[in-house]
């Protein structure tokens, strides 16, 4: 048994030994191919007829002597030396292999697709219901020789889109450079004023300057006029082209901006060309001074909020003179429909729901302990601080992107819940309830208001409109009829007056 079991152990070990001598040279081999490779360090794209430099200086070997570089460029032609400048004749895509050779006989590969184009656009969007159809047009201009750099930026509260953009656009600066047209398709007026940020941040660098930017817009082109001038004296553009997002598919047709203008009016799609200054005039001063602080590179979404505070005022003012909701005064509905706006409606209302809440529910544990007013509102405020750090964690799990600006709103909401508080103290729980109510849809109404595209690129471009708040606020200071919910309260009564 024992002579048996040793001349078994001895085979295994005889079948190992024969197994680790097949498998040495694959490992061998594996080593050999590991210590020498190849790379190439060029740009993905360039113009036709316009140089592009190819480096294999990456490439390595373990071997001392130098090593040979062959370079194949996909269009017949090859060089040879550790970097070489090349030039396509015509658009299309080029695979150009390098191979590496060394001293001893060792030798690697590498290949890399160039794309050569006739002509090239960075093309800015923020419209994420055509990101299917953008990138179909970029994969048909691809196959007619044409490039478009796409740069998309999306965030969940349109307040912070401006600011979103002007980030991707810092990154892209060299394309921005070296690029013939600059294409913009968003839904307002963001990525137009834009321009005006990063040239104001750009400082002495001139991106712009001579280009032609063509500003993709399915709103009012005579209300995005005056903004384009604005920015126009800004960025030194040769011109900007206002029209619809059906010239998209034009511009893969036309040659220059000229022959597009020409193939737009043949086809009846609209389009206004600006090329100068907005001058001042007695009705439009509002809109060189918007103009003027936008060239400076106010934020755009700072001076919306400037200009539309008086029309949230009034809707508020409507929404209690007329409808007969409950506001709380002018204060709170507004910071409340400034806070949505800031921070996305939803995510706002999130906020503020959880925050009540919160607060409701500290008010009443603490109402029995019969606390002194303000040590007893500082506890609140302090609960309502973890609540908010519950509201930032639930924001993080569903992608929702707090800026360092938009956490000001959410305090500001936080300080707020004194005033609930104190109601429900005076007037008990269900009524607070009923007037937080009101005060929240008031709230939304003037969020959604505000945030109408139409209405914010016309408050933008006609600022002067702003100023007709003013009659209408004192046409609602003069009302005095019954209100919309009297009307309800008191119909019985109203019924029996009419019998």
């Amino acid at each position: 048994m024992f002579k048996v079991f040793f001349l078994a152990l001895f085979s295994a070990f005889l079948w190992g030994n024969s197994v680790l001598a097949v498998e040495l040279p694959e490992e061998a081999a594996a080593q050999v191919e590991s210590e020498i490779y190849a790379e190439i360090d060029s740009v993905d794209s360039i113009g036709v007829d316009r140089n592009i430099i190819f480096s294999g200086a990456s490439s390595e070997s373990i071997s001392d002597g130098a090593l040979r570089f062959e370079w194949h460029f996909g269009d017949g032609n090859r060089q040879e030396g550790s970097e070489v400048v090349h030039s396509y004749a015509q658009a299309g895509e080029y695979a150009v292999t390098l191979t590496v050779r060394d001293p001893e006989g060792r030798e690697a590969s590498v290949s890399k697709t160039i794309f050569a184009f006739s002509k090239s656009f960075v093309l800015v969007s923020t419209v994420t219901d055509e990101d299917e159809k953008l990138l179909g047009l970029v994969t048909t201009a691809r196959e007619q020789g044409i490039y478009i750099d796409l740069l998309s930026a999306s965030t969940h509260s349109g307040f912070l889109e401006e600011e979103e953009l002007r980030r991707q656009l810092l990154e892209k600066i060299s394309s921005l450079e070296n690029t013939e047209d600059l294409l913009i398709y968003t839904s307002g007026t963001s990525g137009l004023t834009v321009l005006s940020q990063l040239q104001e941040s750009l400082g002495d660098e001139a991106p712009f300057k001579g280009k032609n930017v063509i500003f993709i817009s399915e709103h009012s082109l005579g209300a995005m006029e005056n903004i384009a001038r604005g920015v126009y004296s800004t960025i030194q553009s040769q011109q900007i082209v206002l029209t619809r997002p059906e010239a998209l598919w034009v511009l893969l047709e036309a040659e220059n901006v000229l022959e597009l203008t020409q193939i737009l009016e043949e086809r009846g799609i609209e389009y206004t060309v600006v090329d100068k200054h907005l001058e001042i005039r007695p009705w439009n001063f509002l809109s060189v001074l918007v103009n003027n602080m936008l060239s400076h590179g106010v934020p755009t979404n700072t001076i919306l909020l400037v200009l539309m505070l008086p029309i949230i005022a009034t809707v508020i003012a409507f929404m209690k003179q007329v409808v007969g909701l409950n506001t709380l005064g002018i204060y709170t509905p507004s910071i409340l429909s400034l806070s949505f706006i800031a921070l996305n409606l939803w995510y706002g209302l999130l906020v503020f729901v959880i925050l009540f809440l919160v607060a409701s529910l500290a008010r009443s544990l603490l109402h029995r302990y019969r606390l002194l007013y303000i040590p007893r509102m500082a506890i609140i405020l302090s609960i309502s601080s973890f609540a908010i750090l519950l509201v930032l964690f639930l924001g993080s799990l569903f992608d929702q992107k707090i800026d360092q600006l938009a956490i000001f709103p959410i305090l500001i909401m936080a300080t707020m819940v004194e005033k609930f508080v104190t109601i429900q103290s005076d007037k008990g729980m269900k009524n607070a309830m009923r007037i937080g109510g009101e005060v929240l849809l008031v709230a939304m109404l003037c969020s959604l208001v505000a945030q109408w595209n139409i209405l914010e690129i016309w408050v933008l471009g006609h600022p002067e409109l702003v100023l007709l708040c003013l009659p209408f606020n004192l046409f609602l200071a003069r009302w005095a009829g019954l209100r919309l919910v009297e009307y309800i309260r008191f119909r019985e009564i109203i019924h029996h007056i009419e019998e």
